[in-house]
């Protein structure tokens, strides 16, 4: 099995290509009400779709990931992002993308 290397809040550690937001969650033992946060480069994606593996969406080219919590305070300005919290309520596909806080084209 392919495996690559990414940082999932600050920890630095190998994802099997077959990677799932439940997989993750289940490793790191992170809560069940923590949505999954994807960066890379100038994308950031929310990952709706718990069970499907990572590499098949835009979320699995993410080098950095975040687990974030409802109501949690931001940690940095990804997190930060309005579009976060607006994609949280009303998930209108697998995943949700949009360009990273400050970055201009």
């Amino acid at each position: 099995m392919e495996t690559r290397w990414a940082t999932v809040d600050g920890v630095h550690l190998q994802l099997p290509a077959d990677c799932t937001v439940d997989d993750l969650r289940d490793e790191l033992h992170k809560p069940a009400d923590a949505a999954l946060i994807a960066v890379t480069g100038d994308l950031v994606s929310i990952v709706h779709e718990e069970e499907r593996p990572l590499s098949e969406m835009v979320a699995g080219c993410a080098d950095t990931y975040y687990f974030k919590r409802p109501d949690e305070p931001d940690r940095n300005d990804v997190l930060a992002a309005p579009e976060i919290d607006a994609a949280l309520e009303e998930p209108m596909s697998d995943e949700t993308t949009f360009q990273r806080p400050g970055i201009d084209h």
